[in-house]
């Protein structure tokens, strides 16, 4: 797949291949295709029955991971706060800028709990929000 991940250094990459690799393992409702995520045009994107609910895309200062779990799910978004450091976090998602020092055994268990996480109301949400 063709993405912003083809512009990063090889460990960059090795890194941000790792996270995708634990989104999959941990969370087999969601799909992996290339997409956009706000203004970035060249997403990894990842979808529940169609529904955006993870994606990873580069920032002007590293990587970002958007999460639509974390966005709704206050609990997720507490962990998420309380074990990955140097992130800079948002509503919905968190800014790496330095992927040599992010924490993938924290990030593995915050998608373990992602995937857990019932999801249904978020695609119900925006399945009624499509047919209006």
């Amino acid at each position: 797949m063709k993405s912003f991940i083809d512009q990063l250094s090889d460990r960059e990459q090795a890194l941000v291949n790792k996270m995708r690799e634990l989104v999959l393992r941990h969370d087999k409702a969601v799909d992996e295709k290339p997409g956009k995520i706000m203004q970035a045009k060249d997403a990894v994107c990842y979808n529940e029955d169609g529904v955006f609910k993870y994606g990873l895309a580069r920032t002007s200062k590293g990587v970002t991971f958007h999460s639509m779990v974390m966005y709704a799910n206050p609990d997720v978004a507490a962990f998420a706060k309380v074990n990955l450091k140097d992130v800079k976090f948002q509503k919905g998602c968190f800014n790496i800028s330095d992927l040599a020092n992010f924490d993938l055994d924290a990030f593995d268990e915050m998608m373990r709990i992602s995937a857990s996480t019932d999801f249904s109301p978020v695609i119900a949400h925006y399945k009624k929000k499509q047919k209006q």
